[in-house]
């Protein structure tokens, strides 16, 4: 079954059980899911399955969303559905598409699929079998509910919020009172302690500094030692590396010349390659698309443009059905006659649309030519690139060549100005071979006394080293107790400076605030609760208000009769108003929420025939551009712009439009 909602007052009439309050479910489902609502009230008897598909406007934008109903065992569930914008389809879970919902009506609601969204229920539609709950409901509970629906129930969380806080603090509190309680013992053995290291630090440092004169100086002899022995070694040695020294120096001289020959060979074949990069043309990059994009785009063109030439055709088509029942003068579907000039009005649309399509069929034509003469141009360019590639490629190679040999050239000058270095050297060491053995030998005598020396100076150290980190590790454990008590003692300090903030100032701030706001809320809720009712209820003698708490109060002369004493129409009445009230001011407080939307099912139970014209009055004064009513009374037809006929035929309801 499809329905079109238009614009004005609609009117859903028909038998009780027909089917009408259905069709309102079926739409709070598709927006907000099942909720509270069971699953089996929703999919027909013998039916397996079921969807809804909705389609919905907000802020100038259009959304399609699709919700499913499945049949498991003896029980309804719904499964995951999707919501579309611009052509943008996304499969989401029941939780996630209500998440999202809220989102774009900007609800600010919790997203639990099981729970209906208060401020839907209460701004915008109210079921048929709820129209009068709110006059029997308990004060705490109404006033409760009233607090979500206005989106000022976060000072009464706000409160027991602070009340958790006081006592959390108030515990923390006295646990770090315990652990500051020994900070003086604490902070005495630390200062002793650190007295104690500087003395050991004090020898240490004595102890190190001869060690450590000692140990270089030990290490110079020993340096000077080992030299004195290679040099010995070379010496020895000298004849026979002198001949190789020789040999290798020329070596290296021979691959110096032909390096250099071979790297002008290949200089000259760079400038070669540098001349044909100068002459190859230059054209600029004429997109930062690739070809496969660009084809991509133009295949996407061409499907945009076949399916708008199917649309224009199709509004073609239907423009000559509109003018062929303007010429017959007759509907073709219901045989009536037809109004001339709303024919003429849908032929003017359908053309204003038809014209916009081909005028969008003519940008993508001229946009498909821009892409192809680019994907043209392009390609021209790739080839010229690529010859460029193959070029530059050349030269790189070239030049890595040419700066290879002088690199190698360059090692080989310097090998070679080393082994001339070298043989200078060794011809000095062999002036000196005539007293080495004599220094050698005196210096391992000395070497060998500073070693015992430093054996008994490395045992001291040890020593103190030892103790001086054993003394350290003591004093970090007792600095980090005392950091950690001197931070228990601060936080101290501000856990109890919070507990004076909370109790004497941001709690009594909360409750001045939140009973600002309600005695806010009640003035003019009162003044519309009693402007509806005297619309409703021409009587004289009874008046209406809400006392401080939203409880409605009925007045007749000076008494205040109770609510079940009223007659149907009157309590229907009453709810009425009190509904209509709470539509107006929730949709004032609910952040974000901009609708031009009112739903009313079976608003007039009870009524008089007086009353239900009464109806007309109220729509006229809310406004609203879009008003949906369910009904079995045939009065409302008179003020409907939109009449429709729901019957139950063999079980199925049908949607049946009469005007």
């Amino acid at each position: 079954m499809k329905i079109t909602f238009p614009t004005g007052v609609i009117l859903f009439e028909g038998d009780i059980g027909s089917g009408k309050s259905t069709i309102l479910l079926a739409i709070e489902f598709a927006l907000f899911g099942l909720g509270d609502l069971k699953g089996s009230y929703l999919l027909r008897l013998g039916c397996t399955s079921g969807y809804v598909k909705l389609c919905f406007e907000v802020e100038g934008k259009e959304y399609e969303v699709y919700r499913r109903l499945v049949k498991k065992g003896n029980s309804v569930v719904q499964e995951e559905g999707y919501i579309e914008f611009e052509g943008v389809k996304k499969i989401l879970s029941a939780s996630e598409l209500k998440q999202t919902i809220l989102d774009i009506l900007k609800f600010n609601e919790p997203p639990n699929p099981r729970a209906q969204s208060i401020i839907y229920r209460y701004a915008l539609y109210t079921p048929q079998e709820q129209m009068k709950e709110i006059l029997w409901a308990k004060p705490d509970e109404r006033l409760q509910t009233l607090r979500k629906a206005f989106g000022i129930e976060d000072y009464k969380i706000a409160l027991e919020n602070v009340h958790n806080l006081v006592g959390a603090l108030k515990e923390r509190a006295s646990i770090l009172k315990d652990r500051i309680r020994d900070i003086s013992e604490v902070s005495g053995k630390l200062e002793k302690s650190r007295l104690l290291l500087q003395d050991y630090k004090a020898k240490f440092t004595e102890v190190s500094g001869k060690y450590n004169e000692l140990e270089n100086e030990l290490k110079r002899l020993q340096s000077e030692l080992e030299s004195q022995m290679n040099t010995e070694k070379e010496i020895e040695a000298l004849k026979r590396q002198i001949p190789l020294l020789k040999s290798e120096l020329q070596e290296k001289t021979n691959r110096i010349i032909k390096l250099s020959g071979e790297s002008y060979t290949f200089y000259k074949k760079m400038l070669e390659e540098m001349n044909r990069v100068e002459t190859l043309p230059k054209i600029d990059k004429p997109t930062e698309m690739g070809e496969a994009e660009i084809k991509t785009k133009l295949k996407e063109l061409d499907l945009n443009i076949s399916e708008l030439r199917r649309r224009e055709a199709a509004i073609e088509s239907k423009i000559s059905d509109y003018r062929q029942i303007l010429d017959r003068r007759i509907c073709p579907t219901c045989d009536r006659p037809t109004d001339p000039a709303d024919i003429q009005s849908k032929i003017n649309s359908k053309q204003v649309e038809k014209d916009a399509v081909s005028n969008n069929i003519k940008e993508l034509e001229n946009s498909k030519n821009i892409l192809e003469n680019t994907l043209e141009k392009l390609r021209e360019y790739n080839q010229l690139q690529a010859e460029l590639k193959n070029h530059l490629n050349n030269l790189e190679h070239y030049n890595n060549i040419v700066n290879k040999n002088y690199e190698e050239i360059t090692s080989l000058a310097d090998r070679r100005l080393k082994i001339m270095v070298e043989v200078s050297k060794l011809d000095d060491k062999i002036r000196l071979q005539e007293d080495l053995a004599a220094k050698i030998s005196a210096l391992k005598k000395t070497v060998a006394e500073k070693q015992a020396e430093l054996t008994r100076l490395s045992s001291e150290r040890g020593g103190l080293e030892k103790a001086i980190l054993n003394l350290e590790e003591e004093i970090r454990n007792l600095e980090k107790q005392l950091a950690e008590k001197e931070e228990f003692k601060r936080l101290l300090s501000v856990f109890e400076e919070y507990l004076i903030w909370l109790k004497e100032y941001f709690e009594n701030s909360l409750v001045d605030i939140e009973k600002h706001v309600m005695v806010s809320i009640n003035q003019e809720f009162n003044n519309r609760f009693q402007r509806w009712f005297s619309i409703l209820v021409e009587d004289n003698t009874k008046e209406a208000r809400v006392d401080e708490d939203f409880n409605p109060i009925i007045e007749q002369e000076g008494y205040e009769p109770p609510i079940e004493s009223l007659s149907g129409g009157e309590k229907t009445s009453i709810a009425l108003a009190y509904r209509l009230t709470l539509n107006t001011i929730v949709q004032r407080l609910a952040v974000g929420l901009k609708s031009n939307l009112l739903i009313l099912d079976e608003p007039t139970d009870g009524f008089s025939k007086e009353q239900l014209f009464k109806i007309r009055d109220i729509l006229d004064e809310i406004k609203a551009p879009q008003v949906i009513i369910v009904s079995h009374e045939r009065e409302l037809e008179s003020f409907a712009n939109h009449v429709f006929r729901i019957e139950k035929v063999n079980g199925l309801s049908k949607v049946i439009s009469t005007s």
